[in-house]
């Protein structure tokens, strides 16, 4: 198995992106924020010594496990819970992880037991689950754990055949006019059902819980057993809603399986190669996992920054929205500190590497992506919750009618009577049959179905219905600014004119030195020329300076834009224009002087734009029908964040961030008993979205890690669908509960009714089939558009 290679991170201060700031990270060296008191382990999580399939224990998996396996199948939360809880229910097994992120499964061996025999037991109990661990040849011969054809392609051939029995009774049915002929085929369809969820409902009998596997099971025995019992017209019923139970079992892990993997390569935004350079000036191309710290890397324009470091030789401009969520590209000289998987825009440089590749700032967002999913606890759905109270209850009352209550009467009688027994084993019966929970069953998932279509039709793809019921509760909205809050891009905002030439000639000088320049501040005034419709200046002997500026001629006088001293160059920078920069700054855009022969013309201000729909999505889940509160958590400079913040309407806001400082405002407001929803977009945003409560992202502008880690994600890109989806979510778990009660309170009457022998079997039938389709319908009307809350 694999052995856990603990490799030092030298300890060292990580900067933030501003130079002259750091921040203290507790516990592990690395800065991880694991929590971990480890002294100098890395504990990023990362495995530096692993085959093909096996992982080492991650900071946030067992610390030492006896052996580690990659689990297959594990399309959610609570399905990795449900292994978990499993493996640890073993005699053999002392302690058993499941974390989640990344499917490995880390185990303990009891003092004592036989680590093979342990290894077939935790394979055996993971099969049973519906999942199964990926194994080498030689591990399959060891563990004698070759799996059949049908063991391997079990759910797929179960709802095929579910399927195919299913149409083949309806053909029968309803277009041959046979009911006869169609309930074998009915019998089969339910049967294989049966078959499908057994072992999922038998693992979660063995952790003495009744989830919803064991209430489909209840539901359907029952109906089966009515239709034995002389109503056929219920095995229909039985075939359709054990496959359509079956279907949504697959989707539900086929949409999962779709938008996982990206944190596992997540890695792959920093280049796998370095430049290191040697002592003579040259460079050798050297894979990064083989980079120390200390050794001294070129990055050229256009390239990526394989890991963090130091810069000793030159300065340009560098994108970092994708790891700390900085808005605006950032100059940088000298002495500055730059991270891995940041873009160098516009000039070679040379850094001294600060931290290998399991170290660097990347390296940590994973750890903390993987050690918030696996500290979140898996959220129990709300039929989940239901079944486990009322499945019991039903067996245990069909067993007292049954068993104990003609038990007592014949023990006070003093004699059998088979009379007795038999009136009440029939009413047992009819009990199971009143109490059989087809219409909760079937009425909860088909709310949630006609739920997650309304909300698709809306531009919001919800992962599970599960996520409504977390919605409805939710006390506190963070915001990432980026991308979220704003546009991501940036644009012109303002210009100030300080000569006699009026806002457009500021522009067009600016644009001609600007045109073609990569930088984005350079990109954002060309498009504001083009939208002005202003002339073309062309500008020669253009020369950039970089994280300076750009010099140029312009219609024969020398020309220049950027920073005020830079613009300016030897005169003076007048007050005026010292003036216009700092009013500027204060709305949080970049300022940016332009000057004709050293005399300034006009200042731009260039800043991310705010979405148009921000200020009222804002204001409605703050100030709507249900109160939150609203708080704005940013990688942006604090300046930026608090005129955003103004502008929006947003009281509480936190700029300068990192990732993990996201990630303790979150496990901060948890532990005060907030229930929380975060809206993101960024990579940098991915740990605090797996560690809210309820994950939300900008689906079309969203990264990849972030998609995969939300729970929400409007794809649409439009903020106004927030509030609203908050307001289905309510109305959905409304009319969830509409349909409990109804379904309860009518088959309560009716088993009331049937007892005291008023009512007979068809108003047992009613209670299920009736009101079956009842709240099924009800349950449908979450598909229409409505300003109503039931």
């Amino acid at each position: 198995m694999t052995s856990v290679d603990e490799r030092t991170c030298h300890d060292h201060d990580h900067h933030d992106h501003h130079d002259h700031d750091h921040h203290d990270h507790d516990g592990c060296a690395c800065g991880c924020g694991c929590g971990h008191d480890h002294d100098h382990e890395c504990g990023c999580g990362h495995d530096h010594d692993h085959e093909h399939h096996h992982h080492a224990a991650e900071s946030h998996g067992l610390e030492h496990p006896t052996f580690s396996y990659h689990v297959l199948g594990v399309d959610c939360p609570n399905c990795a819970l449900n292994v978990q809880n499993a493996v640890n229910a073993l005699q053999s097994v002392e302690d058993a992880r499941l974390v989640y992120a990344t499917a490995t499964l880390d185990v303990l061996v009891a003092p004592g037991a036989d680590v093979t025999e342990c290894k077939r037991e935790v394979l055996k109990t993971v099969r049973s689950s519906g999942e199964d661990l990926e194994l080498s040849a030689e591990e399959l011969e060891e563990l004698e754990a070759e799996r059949s054809w049908f063991s391997q392609n079990r759910e797929k051939v179960l709802m095929g055949l579910s399927g195919f029995a299913l149409v083949a009774g309806l053909v029968c049915d309803h277009l041959m006019g046979s009911e006869r002929r169609a309930i074998p085929f009915y019998v089969v369809a339910a049967v294989a059902g049966l078959v499908y969820i057994a072992p999922m409902a038998i693992a979660s009998l063995r952790r003495r819980t009744a989830d919803m596997n064991v209430l489909m099971g209840v539901a359907v025995i029952g109906a089966l057993n009515m239709g034995f019992m002389g109503d056929s017209s219920v095995f229909e019923d039985a075939a359709i809603v054990i496959f359509l139970d079956q279907v949504g079992e697959w989707l539900e892990g086929w949409s999962m399986r779709k938008t996982s993997g990206s944190v596992r390569e997540l890695m792959e935004l920093a280049p796998a190669v370095a430049h290191v350079v040697s002592p003579d000036g040259s460079t050798v191309d050297v894979q990064t996992k083989g980079v120390e710290e200390g050794y001294t890397i070129r990055v050229l324009a256009g390239e990526r920054i394989p890991l963090d470091g130091v810069i000793v030789r030159g300065s340009s401009s560098f994108n970092e929205a994708p790891v700390t969520g900085e808005s605006m590209p950032q100059d940088k000289g000298v002495g500055a500190e730059v991270y891995a998987g940041s873009l160098n825009t516009n000039a070679v440089v040379d850094i001294e590497v600060t931290a290998d590749e399991d170290c660097t700032t990347l390296a940590r967002i994973v750890s903390q992506v993987q050690g918030a999913q696996a500290q979140k606890a898996p959220y129990e759905s709300f039929v989940n919750r239901f079944a486990a109270a009322y499945t019991p209850i039903v067996i245990l009352g069909a067993l007292v009618l049954g068993i104990c209550i003609p038990l007592i009467l014949s023990l006070t009688r003093g004699q059998w009577d088979g009379v007795v027994w038999h009136d009440w084993m029939y009413r047992a019966c009819s009990l199971l049959v009143v109490a059989c929970p087809c219409a909760l069953v079937i009425s909860t998932p088909v709310s949630f179905v006609s739920a997650l279509t309304r909300a698709a039709k809306n531009g919001v793809l919800v992962k599970g219905g599960a996520f409504f019921d977390i919605a409805t509760h939710v006390t506190h909205v963070m915001f990432d600014k980026t991308g979220t809050l704003t546009t991501g891009n940036p644009s012109v905002t303002q210009v100030i004119t300080l000569a006699s030439e009026d806002e457009d000639e500021v522009v067009c000088v600016a644009a001609a030195l600007e045109a073609s320049s990569t930088h984005p501040l350079g990109r954002a005034i060309v498009s504001a020329a083009g939208e002005r419709g202003l002339r073309r200046l062309d500008a020669t002997s253009v020369e950039e300076t970089s994280a300076q500026g750009i010099r140029g001629v312009v219609d024969a006088r020398n020309c220049a834009v950027g920073k005020a001293a830079f613009a300016c160059g030897d005169a003076q920078v007048s007050g005026a224009v010292k003036e216009a920069v700092e009013r500027l700054g204060a709305t949080g855009a970049t300022a940016l002087v332009v000057a004709r022969e050293g005399e300034a013309l006009g200042v731009i201000g260039v800043a991310d734009t705010v979405r148009s729909s921000a200020s009222a999505t804002v204001s409605a889940l703050s100030t709507g029908r249900v109160s939150r509160t609203v708080e704005m958590l940013t990688g942006d400079n604090d300046h930026v964040a608090h005129a955003v913040a103004r502008q929006l309407g947003v009281a509480e806001v936190r700029g300068e961030l990192m990732p993990e400082d996201k990630l303790a405002r979150i496990d901060e407001l948890q532990h005060a008993g907030a229930i929380v929803a975060m809206v993101g977009d960024g990579i940098n945003d991915a740990p605090a979205l797996a560690k809210a409560d309820l994950g939300i992202t900008m689906g079309a502008a969203a990264s990849d890690t972030a998609l995969e880690v939300a729970d929400v994600a409007l794809m649409s890109d439009s903020l106004e669908q927030l509030p609203a989806f908050f307001d289905l979510a309510e109305r959905t778990m409304n009319i969830v509960r509409e349909n409990i009660a109804f379904a309860i309170g009518v088959k309560l009457l009716v088993f009331v009714l049937v007892v005291l022998g008023i009512a007979g079997m068809g108003a047992a039938v009613f209670a299920d089939t009736g009101v079956a389709l009842i709240v099924v319908l009800n349950g449908m009307r979450l598909m229409r558009a409505s300003k109503m809350r039931w």
